[in-house]
């Protein structure tokens, strides 16, 4: 595997590693080694560490004494990480509401059909990108700079959980109606309405993922203790 040396190694090291992160082709708990990875790109070790150090700071990764491993998301990470959501983008979409041009709108309510379209046809890389594209355009349009960078600092993480969410997703009737109820608000210039409908449309996501977290942790436990009385 090569990489291009138009940008910094470190970035193009970085992109690869966090896009490879996001995407679950490297899995939560697994152990990261910068020589093997600079002998896979055919880099010095250097760079490897420098991009380590950014996707520790967006939370991909933790470093224990040296020792690089993905991220393992805790369900107490993943409430605290809703909750800051909850209140950013409640802001976002009332001041989306008052600044939204009718083309913005339009092109919203054009990426929902298309929601649709891929939920039906079970595309889920095409319904995370579209799901994303409506969140980050809300917090776009609230031309809130502060807001936007807020949201930036975090944007990794949601897109970790809004996967994992979306991978094991059975609820698609009801956030696609949410969606439409958002744009609705939105569109009748009713921000108070748009933000209540947009927490509530948070929450029922934190709490669809609360009980996927707490099933799979029930599974892997059941799963050990049949490893364990079979060995």
């Amino acid at each position: 595997m090569q990489v291009k040396r138009e940008i910094p190694l470190y970035e193009q090291i970085y992109i690869k590693l966090r896009d490879s992160i996001l995407h679950e082709e490297i899995k939560p708990g697994e152990r990261l080694v910068d020589s093997r990875i600079a002998g896979q790109l055919k880099v010095s070790r250097g760079p490897v560490r420098e991009a380590f150090r950014k996707l520790e700071q967006e939370g991909l990764i933790t470093n224990s004494e040296g020792i690089i491993e993905v991220y393992v998301p805790s369900l107490q990470d993943v409430l605290e990480l809703y909750q800051v959501r909850v209140g950013l983008e409640a802001v976002s979409v009332y001041w989306a509401t008052h600044y939204m041009t009718k083309e913005q709108l339009d092109e919203l309510y054009k990426s929902l059909l298309e929601t649709e379209k891929a939920v039906k046809l079970k595309n889920l890389p095409e319904v995370i990108k579209l799901n994303t594209y409506f969140h980050e355009s809300i917090v776009s349009y609230s031309k809130n700079k502060r807001l936007q960078l807020l949201m930036s600092n975090i944007r990794s993480l949601v897109f970790l959980y809004r996967n994992t969410i979306f991978n094991q997703y059975n609820r698609d009737h009801y956030f696609l109606s949410e969606h439409r109820g958002i744009l609705d608000a939105i569109k009748e210039r009713e921000p108070s309405l748009a933000a209540k409908r947009m927490e509530l449309h948070i929450y029922n996501d934190m709490n669809h993922f609360k009980e996927y977290f707490l099933m799979h942790k029930e599974k892997e436990a059941e799963l050990q203790n049949i490893k364990k009385h079979t060995e």
